[in-house]
């Protein structure tokens, strides 16, 4: 995984401080369980709960039945963009209390902040320190928290090859949506044959480049 340190972007609009808690509640809402991994190796330290959706109909799910003190949304999800929830979450009372919009698209920072959001964390995410620093004002238990940089299991890669598979060979899977997933899947990886393949638009590459990872990976 990329190590690079990565600077979480500030909304201009950013509500003010909330106190430190003990046991908060961090939802996220992301399609890749290899970035869910590495989000749930850096919450170790914070105290407190993570919820995972992993699209859209799952985040609103979590939102009808109770608001989170922090959230962090993919933009690029399987049913629509995460820019939606994050609308629903900054106009909901109580509002919670920071949102975090993530992407591995630079450029849909702007509209991030526009939909509610706080903060916008590029991909690959950078320090854990970084990540840390970022949900601090939330949780009492990441305040000067000493992190050691998450390395995601093979387990977690090997789900995440597999779907990539699964919504290249999908008949209802939006295509564009599809690449977006493997591209994303490539730059977290480091993976700049798949990430060459995807931008090619070279399916039959991506295909073989995909099972290569797999047959590669352990059995366990």
């Amino acid at each position: 995984m990329n190590t690079d340190s990565t600077a979480t972007t500030l909304s201009p609009a950013l509500p003010p401080a909330q106190p430190y808690q003990r046991g908060g509640t961090l939802l996220l809402v992301e399609d890749s369980r290899l970035t869910a991994d590495y989000v749930r190796l850096m919450f170790r330290s914070a105290g407190g709960r993570l919820r995972r959706a992993d699209c859209l109909r799952s985040g609103r799910r979590h939102m009808s039945l109770y608001t989170p003190d922090a959230a962090i949304v993919d933009l690029g999800l399987p049913d629509g963009s995460g820019l939606d929830l994050i609308a629903e979450m900054a106009r909901r009372r109580p509002r919670t209390g920071l949102i975090v919009a993530t992407s591995g698209d630079p450029e849909m920072e702007e509209e991030a902040f526009l939909a509610g959001a706080d903060r916008f964390l590029p991909k690959p995410f950078g320090s854990g320190a970084a990540f840390c620093q970022m949900l601090a004002p939330v949780f009492f238990g990441l305040r000067g928290a000493v992190v050691e940089q998450a390395s995601p299991g093979q387990a977690a890669l090997r789900d995440d090859l597999y779907l990539a598979l699964d919504l290249l060979n999908g008949t209802g899977t939006r295509p564009a949506y599809a690449l977006q997933f493997i591209a994303q899947l490539a730059c977290m990886t480091g993976d700049f044959a798949l990430e060459r393949a995807v931008i090619a638009r070279d399916m039959a590459q991506v295909i073989a480049l995909l099972r290569d990872r797999l047959r590669a990976l352990p059995l366990i």
